[in-house]
């Protein structure tokens, strides 16, 4: 009789916690599903935004929207700025394409866009036009940025 009550106290503990884990799946899986963002060279540059080669005058690539994430890795609010940055793109997955420009790396880009502080975002949202934003901002101020600089017409 004793070991009927253990089972049955068992059982139900393990369907709690089994419980307890499938409410906790999509946390889970929101926390893992970062949507990658790609860290350009002035090759996959050309290939992705802007062939400044072909097209003088600045001619986007695409119709998407696009931020570029100018940064360098020795930068204290470009570090503060990347989870905000990763959670725009998770955000807006599909209407927004990130990309990132490590300055060291790429001196060129950085100065093809007059970027001379980091962080800078530049918003690109028509084929012709593009924005600059210097400096480092909390996620509720990206995102107001995000809508005024892509999404307002």
């Amino acid at each position: 009789m004793n070991n009927i009550i253990k089972i049955r106290k068992m059982k139900k503990t393990l369907q709690i916690l089994l419980l307890c884990f499938i409410v906790s799946l999509p946390a889970i899986a929101q926390k893992t599903s970062n949507v990658e963002i790609i860290e350009l060279n002035t090759k996959s540059f050309k290939q992705k935004v802007w062939n400044f080669d072909k097209d003088k005058s600045f001619k986007r690539i695409g119709e998407t929207p696009i931020i570029l994430d100018f940064f360098a890795t020795w930068c204290p609010p470009c570090k503060m700025l990347k989870p905000h940055i990763q959670t725009i793109q998770n955000k807006y997955k599909g209407k927004v394409i990130v990309y990132e420009i490590d300055v060291d790396k790429n001196p060129d880009l950085a100065q093809r866009f007059n970027v001379q502080a980091m962080p800078t975002m530049i918003f690109m949202g028509t084929k012709n036009k593009y924005v600059a934003e210097l400096g480092y901002r909390d996620y509720n101020e990206l995102e107001k940025l995000v809508k005024a600089r892509l999404f307002t017409k």
